[in-house]
């Protein structure tokens, strides 16, 4: 055999493939019975046997062993959890015995702090729902005065609206009167003009020059009449504008005076909420504080309630509602037991 194997391992150190080529299902057939070779040497050889199911057993061993520590680890685990819910049901039930003295004294002082804890929160929350209040009073209050103000203001504006209406009236009146009386002046030159020329023509008889001179005279006098109507009434304008003008500053003084009321309102009226805003802002921090402190303390009950629920479970006190925690915990026990029996079998 050994001989053979040998020939074997020399023909496959040379060339498999010739230069001229071999068929390629000559190589596997030579593989196929190298593995039958290799086989047939295990199988024969007991030893190698031994070693090999050795290491598959203690892999198996290993793997079964690491299973069972997982679950071993995960019944402790609820063990535990159902020891602090008894502790939870103890303590909430009143249930005390003479061992548990000193954790009840701890969770008597978490609890007194996690009551007070709670009515600082209450009293935030009524704080800040009091600021609320006062800040939707308070927007109230400032339309209400703003509508006020609005009201008073209101005929101030439509008397400035009206005398400033009025004022351009009277500025384009000034405009056009002071163009017709350019207009009638040079209507009035040009009839003096024409009367001097009727006066100084020598082609005209008597009666023709008295009866134009006429004529013209009459119409210098209308144009002159009419130009003294105009200057009265622009007189009237003048005098006017002034006064409008002063009723127009005094109108303007009083709605800013309204408006400078109004803006000091509005200022008043946003310092007043910033600050509830602050106030409520500054107790939402303290609340979150406060709830931060109320998890610490629930996080420092829960092992008291596992230490309180291990002595309730030692002293197997007498209490109807503890019967169900106590049959899990021993089906739990007596899990933990026979894992641990096997892991120490392995």
């Amino acid at each position: 055999m050994r001989d053979f194997l040998l020939g074997v391992s020399a023909s496959q150190t040379e060339p498999l493939v010739p230069k001229e080529g071999l068929p390629f299902w000559i190589f596997w057939l030579l593989l196929y019975i190298i593995l039958l070779l290799i086989t047939f040497i295990f199988l024969r050889n007991k030893s190698l046997r031994q070693k090999l199911n050795l290491f598959f057993s203690r892999a198996k061993r290993k793997f079964v062993k690491t299973r069972l520590q997982s679950r071993l680890k995960k019944e402790k685990l609820r063990k535990e959890e159902l020891l602090k819910e008894l502790g939870k049901e103890a303590w909430k039930k009143g249930i005390r015995i003479e061992e548990s003295k000193k954790v009840d004294k701890d969770l008597k002082s978490l609890e007194e702090n996690v009551s007070t804890s709670q009515k600082e929160l209450e009293e935030m929350d009524s704080k800040i729902e009091m600021l609320n209040d006062q800040i939707e009073e308070t927007s109230k209050k400032h339309k209400d005065q703003i509508k006020e103000k609005e009201a008073e203001v209101k005929p101030c504006r439509e008397k400035m609206t009206e005398a400033k209406e009025k004022e351009k009236l009277i500025e384009l009146d000034l405009i056009q009167k002071q163009k017709d009386i350019e207009d009638t002046e040079r209507k009035l030159e040009a009839a003096e003009k024409e009367a001097r020329e009727i006066k100084e023509n020598p082609n005209l008889s008597a009666m023709e020059k008295r009866i134009k001179e006429k004529e013209s005279k009459g119409k210098i006098k209308n144009l002159e009449k009419k130009k003294e109507k105009i200057q009265k009434e622009l007189g009237g304008y003048r005098e006017e504008r002034p006064e409008l003008e002063k009723e127009i500053k005094k109108l303007q003084r009083a709605i800013n005076d309204f408006e400078r009321s109004m803006k000091k309102i509005e200022k008043e009226n946003r310092e007043q909420i910033r600050k509830f805003q602050k106030e409520i802002k500054e107790l939402g921090k303290n609340k979150v504080k406060v709830q931060e402190k109320m998890k610490e303390i629930e996080r420092q009950k829960e092992p008291l309630f596992g230490i309180l629920g291990r002595i309730i479970d030692e002293h197997r006190v007498e209490r109807k509602k503890l019967t169900l925690f106590y049959s899990q915990i021993n089906r739990v026990n007596k899990s933990i037991q026979q894992i641990e029996r096997n892991i120490q079998n392995l």
